[in-house]
């Protein structure tokens, strides 16, 4: 974890109590095949900006992913869909290389698999998750879930991982909210022991590709200055950046999407 100061004694309390979780969770959840997912068949959107928006992203990409998903996972596909969209207007073609291996990191339940698959044509789509084994609504783990999500998407697949320590080659790297912060960490239940951004940007550098990409979501502007000092020192480059309009569904600030490149300083470990 990186040391901040403003981590208070009850969080660091609350911390300890999820780290218990994590270790049990990590212990007693590889059992199980993938469950039978019922899509929604049709999306809980059908007036105003946002169906225009989802109607815009269907004819530009052909999908319709409230055929295959339920409801949340469709819509958190079309709006991460929507936000790469928006990067592409600025980047051009150029901002997704032919068929790429890509690496997805926090990926959870991996329900946007099918979006990332219809934007980037993904030859290999690999969805990375530190806490795979945690026990969801409805009883099955997350595992399972990431499971019935990637059957269907071709050349994906889920891996249970802290990507801090994930090793492989990849042309794309796409993040979406990652921790750099201490709060969101603690709002998704997990210790802050996880919190070890210059180890992950460091790995984000070391896996990209000579001429690949790496794709960051963040919160608001405040987090994505957080992240990019993060990705500077480890040696990325700044490509592109845009603050996101939120056409699918409403959040509390804008997104700020963020594109990268391998520079040429020493990688910060």
């Amino acid at each position: 974890m990186s040391t901040d100061d403003s981590v208070t004694a009850w969080q660091r309390l609350r911390s300890l109590r999820y780290a218990l979780a994590l270790y049990l969770s990590e212990r007693t959840g590889r059992d199980a095949a993938a469950p039978r997912l019922a899509p929604a068949g049709t999306l809980a959107v059908s007036a105003g900006p946002a169906a225009d928006r989802v109607r815009e992203l269907r004819a530009r990409y052909g999908v319709r992913f409230e055929t295959v998903l339920g409801q949340d996972p469709a819509l958190q596909a079309y709006e991460y869909l929507d936000f790469l969209d928006q990067g592409l207007a600025l980047l051009g073609p150029t901002g997704r290389p032919p068929r790429p291996v890509l690496h997805d990191i926090g990926c959870a339940s991996f329900g946007y698999a099918p979006a990332l698959a219809a934007f980037f044509g993904a030859a290999e789509l690999v969805g990375v998750e530190l806490e795979g084994f945690r026990r969801l609504k409805g009883g099955f783990r997350r595992a399972q879930i990431a499971a019935a999500h990637v059957a269907a998407v071709p050349g994906a697949r889920f891996e249970v991982a802290d990507y801090a320590r994930f090793t492989g080659a990849a042309d794309v790297i796409t993040a979406f909210f990652p921790f750099v912060t201490p709060a969101p960490v603690l709002g998704w239940r997990l210790p802050l022991s996880v919190l070890r951004p210059q180890a992950l940007f460091a790995r984000v550098h070391a896996n990209l590709e000579p001429q690949g990409r790496f794709w960051m979501i963040n919160h608001s502007a405040a987090e994505a200055a957080t992240a990019a000092a993060f990705a500077a020192g480890a040696g990325l480059a700044l490509l592109v950046q845009t603050t996101c309009t939120t056409g699918v569904r409403e959040r509390p600030h804008a997104p700020v999407l963020t594109v990268w490149v391998r520079g040429s300083g020493t990688c910060a470990r």
